[in-house]
């Protein structure tokens, strides 16, 4: 019986320069004999699997609809990219990982979307969020494509447990000692013998200003960094007149779990914002190097984590769980402090109201 064919995938393929010797290895698409050059670097596999999934949209007409045990995996993904993916929360990333899940599983039928399989790809994709996310995709553009073209069965998906809720935040005094580390200090030694030397160079100071935002808002770190001066279609905005951080852009379409409400700006971080403001006349990021925007603080951020002495657990998200557990801990309502975090009450309460001093008192003292 012969095999179906394999769907068009990515396949990294080496090339040596025959004067220098130096090998580099490039992403190409594999389409049967075929190979198409993505013009991408090893290192660029974001882009290359944005260009497979250009490429499957670009040739490939799926049918319309039938058995599942006809209708392939890369059938139902591939309608949804032509149909869904653009108007998702995150386009960018929704391709990513069609072309992620077409290349693993695309030759298969729909039939075959099983326990077996789901784990055989939770295992290839190594982290279980990361596989987790991928499945909703796939499990998503299941169901679009039965209510658009009628699959006579829907497949049973079975998906990585949800990750634990991080609990590591900042103490006051590792927030104070990131902050100096971003303004130019540096920790040497631990303990008692411990002390501050100050360095010239000053390439985190950029930083201070998302964990001062981070610290007083508990805005995601993405939404910080797309932080504007003025309202825009790419990121939210600073109101310095009424003391309101918008965190989502104008016309924004956002995940349910990626709720971006408003903040109100605490007195102590308006004066920064103020401050701020006037030293960055003519420019257009709130958190900026030199006047561009940063798209990834992370080789920043892990030199301040380090010259702050605090462990490399420590990642600019965990701003953002520092703000909600020092919220329990001041004892704020639960309602008011997941409003101003873009949670649900339920998500707030489950994660973080341990940490408030009166949590279950009534209960623990009733008898």
């Amino acid at each position: 019986m012969p095999q179906n064919r394999l769907p068009p995938r990515l396949f990294p393929r080496e090339e040596r320069d025959k004067r220098t010797g130096h090998v580099t290895v490039w992403w190409v698409i594999r389409d049967g004999k075929r190979q198409k050059r993505t013009g991408c670097l090893e290192a660029q596999i974001a882009e290359a699997e944005r260009k497979l999934a250009d490429y499957i949209a670009g040739k490939y007409e799926p049918p319309k609809g039938g058995k599942a045990t006809k209708v392939t995996i890369a059938d139902v993904l591939m309608t949804y990219a032509e149909d869904k993916a653009a108007d998702t929360a995150n386009p960018k990333l929704t391709v990513q990982a069609i072309a992620r899940l077409n290349a693993f599983m695309g030759d298969k039928p729909v039939a075959e979307i099983k326990a077996k399989l789901c784990n055989a790809y939770a295992a290839h994709r190594q982290t279980p969020s990361g596989a987790r996310r991928d499945l909703e995709v796939l499990r998503a553009a299941t169901n679009h494509y039965n209510g658009e073209h009628g699959l006579d069965v829907l497949p049973k998906f079975t998906l990585p447990e949800k990750s634990l809720p991080r609990e590591r935040h900042l103490t006051r005094s590792e927030a104070a000692a990131l902050l100096w580390a971003c303004l130019g200090w540096e920790k040497v030694g631990a303990g008692e013998n411990s002390y501050w030397v100050r360095h010239r160079d000053q390439k985190r100071a950029h930083l201070a200003r998302l964990v001062l935002i981070g610290l007083y808002t508990g805005t995601r770190p993405g939404a910080i960094l797309s932080l504007q001066w003025m309202p825009n279609v790419t990121g939210g905005w600073v109101n310095l007149e009424k003391g309101v951080i918008f965190r989502r852009a104008e016309g924004e379409r956002v995940a349910h779990n990626k709720r971006k409400p408003p903040v109100k700006m605490a007195p102590r971080l308006k004066v920064h914002m103020a401050r701020w403001r006037r030293l960055d006349q003519g420019l257009k990021f709130v958190v900026h190097y030199q006047g561009a925007q940063i798209t990834k603080p992370n080789k920043a951020f892990r030199s301040a984590i380090a010259a702050a002495g605090l462990t490399k657990e420590v990642t600019p998200h965990v701003l953002r769980h520092t703000r909600a557990t020092w919220l329990a801990e001041a004892g704020v309502s639960a309602r008011e402090a997941a409003a101003s975090l873009g949670l649900t009450e339920q998500e707030y309460e489950r994660t973080y109201l341990h940490n408030d001093p009166e949590f279950q008192k009534s209960a623990a003292e009733a008898y």
